[in-house]
């Protein structure tokens, strides 16, 4: 089954493929790393290819998440970029890839509201100012952003399943007004981001499975590994942090499935959380879990580094591919993902003074003279 003409996907991929020498090089981190202030990044960055999304924003004055919000909003007006050379399907397949904006929003402003998370100052006229000729199907904004109960947020979800499904994750349900602060709000918190992020993928690999030839193949390899990521991913951390029985962690998985099976989630969520990769034996996501360091948050940290540079090695592999097609606009879309989290963990460094090598270590792309494990052979 094909999702766009084949004019329209030369045209694509061709974007794609230019787009791509755009993406930040080892050299621009070495750089950035190398100031001494938030306000001299923002000089350089200005500089690069982020400069457009940077250009009404002070970096100097900024907090982390309205530097979030907007670098975000960045990988959201490269994919709105791509509709014009796109046909009809390909349209519908961009759009909900970008849901994963409309998922990232509710999160944010779920932990805002109802917890003790920071939130952007930028509003619902921002965010249509900058994509007005495009509007996202999973949520009313403007309802999202005047919302400061869960009820209210629940009305601004578009899909009545999905209005459901929040709901259930609830202690309280659609009446709940607040969630107590502590493990408590945590842990909610946690299942509310499981039950969005597993509507999307759910939603999304279904899609992918149902394209043909070369370019289906490399969808399912770019969707399909972060659906077996994220399933492992949230076993681990409901078991390991939340105290969630087997049964109980096995819930939390996704309906669709690429190469973790329900035998190899079973034996991970069986598994002693503290060495959780020994499940994972003899898979390409043993390593991802194979992490020894004492540090509670710094191990979380290196595990979700892990994630994130397997994928990065699924992105090259995509690239590499001859074939137009879908596959290398979703490839851009995630290393601009990439960069996004690389540049904030970047600027975290230098606003804390962090030590320049630790930070090294912890960005998704391996930066030559990098020691910390690279897993982009193992993808």
């Amino acid at each position: 089954m094909g999702f766009g003409s084949g004019g329209g996907r030369v045209a694509e991929s061709t974007k794609a493929r230019v787009r791509r020498a755009a993406i930040l090089r080892d050299e621009d981190y070495r750089r950035l790393l190398e100031q001494r202030t938030v306000g001299d990044i923002a000089l350089e960055l200005k500089k690069t290819s982020c400069a457009p999304i940077l250009e009404r924003f002070s970096l100097e004055t900024a907090r982390r998440a309205e530097l979030e919000f907007l670098l975000n909003l960045s990988i959201l007006l490269e994919g709105v970029a791509f509709r014009h050379y796109m046909g009809p399907g390909d349209r519908k397949l961009l759009d909900l890839w970008m849901e994963n904006f409309d998922i990232d929003l509710f999160k944010s402003h779920f932990r805002s509201k109802l917890g003790t998370g920071e939130w952007q100052r930028a509003n619902a006229t921002e965010l249509t100012d900058r994509v007005s000729d495009f509007r996202l199907t999973l949520l009313d904004h403007e309802r999202l952003f005047a919302s400061t109960t869960f009820r209210e947020m629940l009305a601004a979800v578009k899909r009545e399943s999905l209005r459901e499904e929040l709901a259930e994750a609830i202690p309280q349900g659609r009446d709940a007004v607040d969630v107590s602060a502590g493990l408590d709000f945590h842990r909610t918190a946690f299942t509310v981001g499981m039950v969005l992020d597993r509507y999307y993928f759910d939603s999304l690999y279904t899609a992918v499975g149902a394209m043909s030839g070369n370019e289906g193949r490399m969808m399912r390899m770019l969707a399909g590994t972060r659906v077996d990521l994220n399933n492992l991913y949230w076993i681990y951390r409901g078991r390991r942090f939340f105290g969630m029985p087997p049964e109980e962690a096995l819930t939390l998985v996704m309906k669709v499935r690429f190469r973790a099976g329900f035998d190899l989630l079973t034996k991970a969520a069986f598994a002693d959380p503290a060495v959780f990769s020994s499940a994972l034996k003899d898979t390409p996501y043993e390593r991802v879990f194979d992490v020894d360091e004492e540090n509670v948050a710094l191990r979380e940290a290196l595990v979700e580094k892990n994630m994130y540079r397997m994928l990065f090695g699924i992105v090259d592999r995509a690239f590499m591919s001859a074939s137009p097609g879908f596959h290398n606009v979703a490839a851009y879309l995630m290393l601009k993902e990439f960069e996004v989290r690389d540049l904030v963990a970047v600027i975290e460094a230098v606003r804390y003074g962090f030590e320049r090598g630790g930070v090294e270590r912890m960005l998704v792309r391996t930066l030559a003279g990098d020691a910390s494990t690279d897993l982009r052979q193992t993808a």
